[in-house]
């Protein structure tokens, strides 16, 4: 029997509406669910991504102070400096970095107040955090080297201070960024007062949070100006080193080079810790998620196997009087394990097709709701998930069609011609 024939043959299994449903339903279910759930993780890696309040650059080490062990307690050490950034900074391997300290407070305008967190911060922010202006423009080199008492204000606080768009044309100044740009507004912080030269594009979390470690609650300043009124010891909370794009250095040797450096640096005493490992966490947790979502539609598909088996076996004893004609004018015990193999993966491929279009078009709608309630949450087709559903079906068309395809070509044909 040609391949055609076969094809058409596996309609008998799915004459009756019913019978079709319950046969495919399962294979259905798991395909679309791997389709669904891939397709939102990465929607949602994406929006995780965006939404990020910390850095967006891989190839960075963070330094953070720690505290010290009691058996250090004593000794004579160092802090977290700008000057340990700047010599880390000075290593062939290292492509420069950042050095940053805050302090949560208040800024005050025009009798109206918001909670704010003020940073110290660079020019080198703006890409390493993957930061946008909406309004003005951000720190420049000049404001660090002369001192500039000027800020770059979070989208809320902004708000919150001046009212929006209401202020938004008094605060455009020219970009060479001039000491007092003249009309722009000012903001005072711990009983100083800043120039507000810009305003960070809106940065919001997946989930409304009023927290000062978020974007829009934070005033951004030099950090040569920070360290002259907040901070003259140069002490900072946090260090960011970038690897250098000529020299691949794996980031192993990285963390011992930088490590020993600080410690000879801070006087041997380990008042710090090097986090790089949140990127490796994020990506072993989606990895988990991953193998959750497949697990399930797994389950699923097998549940829709067993389906294919049981209606198979039925249609099998349907059909026992034509396998005993068909044996009758010459057709051999693999032909007919044949047809019943090719019926039973054309069903469970149909099932998967079925699944993956159902997968696509649900993706679709969830992800146009979470962007509706929650943010954007862009739609993605993931061609891995639909190659994956697709060969699951018809491995498990396959694999639990085998019997009742085996028990069919196992009939005595002798039997099979008297069988009503």
């Amino acid at each position: 029997m040609r391949l055609g024939d076969l094809l058409r043959s596996a309609r008998f299994v799915a004459e009756g509406r019913a019978r079709a449903l319950l046969t495919l339903l399962g294979i259905v279910i798991g395909t679309g669910s791997i389709v669904l759930l891939a397709s939102l993780l990465r929607g949602g890696e994406a929006a995780l991504v965006r939404a990020s309040q910390d850095v967006v650059d891989a190839d960075l080490i963070e330094v953070r102070r720690a505290e010290v062990n009691v058996k250090d307690r004593k000794r004579t050490r160092r802090e977290l400096s700008r000057e340990d950034a700047r010599a880390l900074a000075a290593s062939p391997v290292l492509a420069g970095g950042l050095s940053e300290s805050a302090r949560r407070t208040e800024a005050h305008a025009g009798g109206r107040k918001a909670r704010i967190r003020l940073v110290s911060s660079a020019p080198a922010a703006l890409s390493l955090y993957g930061l946008e202006v909406s309004l003005g423009r951000f720190l420049a080199e000049a404001d660090l080297s002369e001192r500039r008492r000027v800020c770059v204000v979070g989208h809320d606080v902004w708000k919150e201070l001046f009212g929006g768009r209401a202020a938004l044309h008094a605060a455009a100044p020219s970009p060479g960024g001039g000491p007092a740009e003249a009309g722009a507004p000012h903001v005072i912080v711990d009983g100083h007062a800043w120039t507000v030269i810009g305003v960070l594009a809106d940065h919001p979390t997946l989930l409304s949070t009023d927290s000062t470690y978020v974007w829009n609650r934070k005033v951004l300043v030099p950090e040569t100006t920070y360290d002259a009124i907040f901070s003259p010891s140069h002490e900072v909370d946090r260090v960011y080193v970038r690897r250098s794009s000529a020299v691949r250095t794996p980031i192993e040797t990285l963390k011992t080079m930088i490590e020993r450096t600080l410690l000879r640096r801070h006087l041997g005493v380990g008042n710090f810790e090097l986090e790089d490992e949140e990127a490796a966490q994020e990506e072993l947790i989606l990895g988990v998620i991953k193998l959750l979502v497949l697990s399930t539609g797994l389950i699923a598909l097998v549940v829709g196997g067993i389906n294919i088996m049981n209606i198979m076996l039925v249609t099998v004893t349907e059909r026992t009087r034509e396998i005993g004609i068909r044996r009758a004018i010459g057709a051999s015990p693999r032909a007919i394990l044949a047809q019943f193999l090719v019926q039973a993966a054309a069903v469970s491929l149909l099932g998967g097709a079925l699944g993956v279009l159902a997968g696509l078009g649900l993706a679709w709608i969830v992800a146009a709701l979470l962007t509706e309630f929650v943010g954007r949450w862009a739609f993605h087709v993931e061609l891995w998930s639909i190659a994956l559903g697709l060969g699951l079906s018809a491995v498990i068309g396959v694999v639990f069609g085998f019997y009742p395809a085996w028990r069919a070509a196992r009939i005595n044909p002798i039997e099979a011609l008297r069988a009503e």
